[in-house]
């Protein structure tokens, strides 16, 4: 086994693996178990460390770097645009007015 990445957050360690597992590469984290059951040990343990076998660490590490670099990055071809101001419809104006007449009691 052979260390390919190591990564200060544990929770972005696990996505990285499944997202190796589910290519077929059979990866590995040390140290994630630990760090889940008491944060501080990070630090000591230097991150988490996620290693693949010899022969898949080459292709595994390519894969890796390439995700990190936005290689699946989804563009939003629909961009939510932001509703114009609503005109205050009857309702409101009289609310607004009974306020006001509340406040300055």
């Amino acid at each position: 086994m052979i260390e390919i990445a190591r990564f200060a957050d544990v929770y972005e360690a696990e996505i990285a693996a499944s997202r190796l597992r589910a290519d077929g590469y059979d990866v590995v984290l040390g140290g994630a178990e630990h760090v889940k059951t008491n944060p501080l040990v990070l630090q000591a343990l230097g991150g988490v460390n996620l290693s693949a076998p010899n022969s898949q660490a080459a292709a595994a590490r390519t894969l890796l770097e390439s995700l990190r670099s936005g290689a699946e990055r989804l563009e939003d071809v629909d961009p939510v645009i932001a509703n114009p101001a609503r005109k205050a419809g009857p309702l409101a104006l009289l609310a607004a007015i009974g306020l006001g007449f509340l406040v300055g009691a």
